[in-house]
């Protein structure tokens, strides 16, 4: 026969299993809430270019520039790198699917690119290897991705007259400035953010920015949404 305090034991430990279990349930849940969040999104700005007749390639770096904020609701809904992985990989079936059958707007450009489906599995790498260990480094690389290679594309479409040529890429002066400058900016942000000091955080985010352009001068054609946010955070996380 039991004791009372094996009894009070074994109650504690099925209570802490079962709130755990519960947990996990509800951070699936969470995971799945992201999904439809960006979802939503997706379609607003889908509606919207439509509705106002914006080309195909501005709406896709609107999308470019919106979905890289996913990461600020997976570190505020979920725990486990294991379920905050599981919608990136969704989207990236989808983008793929969606991409081989020519469906919406962001897909409708000039040229086949994968960089829709690249751009989900970098920031699944940054969340394998980035979201419980160092999550300055997973917004860091996530935020030069969206906003520096987003806002490359979108004002060297829009200002760009000095262009040079990388393999079938055509990348502008204008749009790598602005990559620059958006990554330093962000990248300041994050690190005063985490409460690095003044000094560390311009130094730093005026380092990696020149690197960020960079890279993303000399990338092969859609490769950059990989190699770009996972050297940052990478660079990021071994600094810090």
């Amino acid at each position: 026969m039991l004791s009372n305090e094996g009894s009070i034991g074994q109650m504690a430990t099925k209570t802490t299993y079962n709130n755990r279990k519960g947990g996990i349930t509800m951070e699936w849940f969470a995971a799945i809430g992201t999904i439809g969040i960006v979802g939503f999104i997706l379609v607003i700005l889908e509606f919207v270019g439509r509705r106002f007749g914006f080309s195909p390639e501005t709406v896709r770096k609107w999308i470019h520039v919106a979905v890289g904020h996913w990461v600020f609701l997976a570190l505020l809904w979920l725990d486990h790198w294991y379920i905050a992985i599981v919608p990136l990989l969704f989207f990236a079936l989808v983008n793929l699917l969606t991409l081989r059958k020519g469906i919406g707007q962001m897909h409708g450009v000039d040229r086949p690119s994968y960089g829709t489906v690249y751009y989900p599995l970098a920031l699944a790498g940054l969340v394998l290897f980035f979201f419980e260990r160092q999550p300055m480094a997973l917004i860091a690389g996530s935020m030069v991705l969206a906003w520096g290679d987003g806002l490359a594309a979108l004002v060297g479409k829009r200002f760009g007259k000095t262009f040079y040529v990388r393999g079938e890429t055509k990348r502008s002066f204008e749009g790598s400035i602005a990559l620059f400058l958006a990554s330093f900016l962000v990248l300041t942000v994050t690190f005063l953010f985490y409460g690095q000091p003044v000094w560390l955080a311009v130094s730093y985010g005026f380092l990696l920015a020149n690197i960020a352009a960079l890279i993303e001068a000399i990338s092969y054609r859609d490769l950059d949404n990989l190699i770009l946010p996972w050297t940052i955070a990478a660079l990021v996380a071994f600094a810090f």
